[in-house]
């Protein structure tokens, strides 16, 4: 598969004098917010690539924090959308990763991911698509399309639920335990094809962890087929889902899927994965 060559990027550091610190009052209201924060961002910045998946204990004790005020801090931050929580254990949440899209410097995924979904579309002829999760919900970030490939299902920034999308499948397997509980409390039907059972659920989502890729059959909408791998990062956590969307029929699975596994490991050692579960 193809590799991207890096974008360059120029930038500018503009220094502007510190702002004097009001008197009175207000200096002790702000040099107290001015502790909550740096304490905030301590807690926040115990974790690496070393320390992704962290207990409590551990951030209090990396931070050099009092347990106590790291459980305060880490229930704002999980409340907020800095942090989550998972089977007692805290992670990065999804709104930092949305705040670090919009630093110039920060590699987008979506970026890194294109040479290798433009790969995917040449060899399938297929619409390509990039999921991550947003909430409760699949969102879509990215889309490969060509003239060959028919007219894309969704648009950019479209979102899809978690039990009818591949991609939102692929979350359910490899997710936290917490969100197919969510998931399987709002099983809407979309089409009459629709999984609106729990156990039907349940027992499609193990057969993906069994096969390592999702499959949809018109359960988001008619005449709309879709066909969706993991990616994954070190701690084995899923960060996206790639795929590929059929019309008329859907793709075959022996000749897509291993396309997509490729292109998939590529995307994760673009982003500094160096070993993926097999």
């Amino acid at each position: 598969m193809a590799n991207a060559a890096p974008t360059g990027r120029t930038t500018r550091t503009v220094t502007a004098a510190a702002p004097k610190r009001p008197s009175g009052d207000g200096g002790a209201a702000d040099h107290q917010a001015t502790s909550v924060t740096s304490r905030a961002l301590a807690l926040l910045g115990t974790f690496d690539t070393e320390h992704s998946v962290q207990s409590l204990s551990s951030m209090a004790r990396r931070a050099g924090l009092p347990v106590a005020t790291a459980h305060r801090l880490a229930g704002e931050l999980v409340s907020w959308g800095g942090l989550e929580k998972v089977n007692g254990e805290y992670r990065v949440g999804q709104r930092i990763w949305r705040l670090g899209l919009l630093a110039p410097a920060q590699q987008n995924i979506a970026e890194v991911a294109a040479p290798f979904m433009q790969d995917v579309l040449f060899v399938t002829h297929n619409v390509v698509n990039l999921f991550i999760l947003d909430g409760e919900e699949v969102l879509l970030v990215e889309r490969m399309s060509g003239t060959g490939a028919g007219q894309p299902f969704r648009r950019v920034g479209a979102r899809l639920p978690l039990h009818a999308s591949a991609a939102g499948k692929i979350m359910l397997a490899y997710g936290a335990k917490e969100l197919f509980s969510a998931a399987a409390q709002r099983l809407e039907p979309h089409t009459s094809r629709t999984i609106t059972s729990p156990s039907v659920l349940a027992a499609e989502i193990e057969r993906v962890r069994t096969n390592s890729y999702a499959t949809t059959e018109e359960e988001a909408g008619p005449d709309n087929y879709g066909l969706a791998v993991p990616v994954f990062l070190p701690n084995k956590q899923v960060v996206a889902a790639l795929g590929i969307v059929t019309r008329g029929r859907p793709a075959p699975v022996g000749s897509v899927v291993p396309v997509l596994n490729i292109a998939s490991r590529g995307i994760a050692r673009r982003l500094g994965v160096e070993h993926l579960p097999q």
